[in-house]
């Protein structure tokens, strides 16, 4: 009688823990959950929104999109930040993010940066026009370019570069001589960078004089761990520093989003899809 009893009680605690990883992973496949960021320099007067999606990988949130567009709607966004990722380099469809686009720009101005499956799928569906698609759909991509614009009243300048942005001290080419050139300006500077490795991890955010980036990739550590956080980062290997959430360092700030979505067919677990809202006001505003 009493192996019975223990057998039941293992029995038992298996199933409920089988039961919390199906719920875990199905939440992480579907639900979506918004990060609140907010952030203040004092090179700027008034307070302004921007939402940032990040690594969507063709995922849907309702039909075409439909409950993440009601979620940055909610948000009432002065700009749309999509940093790179967002379609599947394996995949030759482009109509989920250039819907996802085409929609989001009727809420506000979308800002476009590549990430390595934008660039992956270029080199491998021959196709030159990924930039035009996505541009013809409403979107500003910055693919080592950048914009000065005016958000609430005042000069801002926003970039986009897909690399790991290392310092000069490092390494001297494209991606240095566009961030040489981005930098040199006094208005606020946003940066959309996917990789965040070497701006945060190897600490090249030290040497360029860039405010707020925003950057993914990571997707949170893909599985997230209670009281430990995101398990594995391509770049860092397992139990990696920064998965996501606001780092400074130097005198940046990055805002590191655990994405949408995820690739190549490997779940997310207990970790769910990562809106981005950041809240930017002047640095004495309460």
């Amino acid at each position: 009688m009493r192996k019975k009893r223990v057998f039941k009680i293992i029995l038992v605690i298996l199933l409920c823990i089988l039961l919390i990883a199906s719920f875990t992973l199905l939440a992480s496949w579907k639900l979506l959950s918004v990060s609140y960021y907010e952030y203040s320099n004092n090179k700027l007067q008034h307070e302004f929104t921007i939402v940032q999606l990040s690594d969507l990988h063709n995922s849907q949130f309702g039909k075409d999109n439909c409950r993440l567009l009601e979620k940055i709607e909610q948000e009432s966004p002065d700009i749309i930040l999509m940093t790179g990722d967002m379609l599947n380099s394996y995949e030759e469809r482009t109509d989920i993010v250039t819907d996802l686009v085409k929609d989001a720009s009727r809420i506000a101005p979308v800002y476009y940066s590549m990430g390595n499956h934008e660039i992956d799928y270029m080199e491998n569906f021959g196709s030159d026009l990924l930039k035009q698609k996505l541009e013809e759909a409403g979107a500003v991509v910055l693919d080592g370019e950048y914009v000065d614009t005016e958000i609430a009243g005042q000069q801002v300048r926003i970039g986009g570069i897909y690399g790991y942005v290392l310092s000069k001290k490092l390494q001297d080419g494209s991606e240095q001589r566009f961030t040489e050139d981005f930098q040199d300006t006094d208005c606020f500077k946003i940066l959309l960078s996917h990789i965040p490795e070497g701006l945060l991890l190897w600490k090249s955010m030290e040497y360029w004089d860039v405010d707020l980036v925003f950057s993914g990739h990571v997707h949170g550590g893909q599985m997230r761990l209670p009281f430990v956080g995101g398990l594995y980062d391509p770049e860092e290997g397992f139990f990696p520093t920064y998965t996501k959430g606001m780092f400074q360092c130097g005198n940046g700030t990055m805002i590191l989003s655990a994405g949408l979505g995820s690739s190549g067919g490997i779940p997310r677990i207990n970790n769910l899809p990562d809106l981005v809202v950041c809240k930017v006001r002047a640095e004495d505003s309460k």
